[in-house]
């Protein structure tokens, strides 16, 4: 696996765990009354950039966005955002098609 992947791959599984470990935590101060909009607020934007590095780490891997998530209209991923995942992550040079 090329490095960068494998760095990507690295930080999809540590903050997997991390957003279980949140959530869960979340959950217990919700238990006890705890719960502030600051820590619901990190999990929220935890969770949206875990979605968004999932979805380029699958597109780079070779799936297509059909196999990866079917979203609603109204929860469409940030294109941009996926764009400049793949241009940080991704480790072979960028080809130009002489023939266009």
């Amino acid at each position: 696996m090329r490095p960068k992947m494998k760095k990507l791959k690295h930080w999809l599984i540590t903050n997997g765990t991390e957003i279980r470990e949140t959530r869960k935590a979340l959950k217990e101060a919700q238990r006890n009354n705890k719960a502030t909009w600051k820590f619901q607020g990190s999990l929220i934007s935890m969770k949206f950039s875990y979605r968004h590095h999932h979805i380029a780490y699958s597109e780079m891997k070779g799936r297509t966005r059909d196999q990866i998530e079917r979203p609603r209209e109204d929860n469409l991923p940030n294109e941009d955002y996926i764009r400049e995942i793949k241009e940080k992550y991704w480790d072979e040079p960028k080809t130009i098609c002489a023939s266009a």
